[in-house]
């Protein structure tokens, strides 16, 4: 079994954890911040009947 080299391996455990950090940052910042007073959609369904709104 071979001898596992330090070096590379200390770059790809920096390699692929750099990796991991800029994919969840990502994922992170491409939600839009939702603010309080402001709904996310200016789309508004009235809710007080049973009928189906067609869009």
């Amino acid at each position: 079994m071979p001898q596992l080299e330090f070096a590379w391996w200390i770059v790809n455990f920096s390699l692929i954890w750099a990796s991991v950090l800029i994919v969840i940052s990502l994922l992170l910042n491409s939600f839009p911040p939702n603010s309080a007073g402001q709904s996310s959609s200016s789309l508004t369904l009235n809710k007080t009947t049973t009928n189906w709104q067609w869009l």
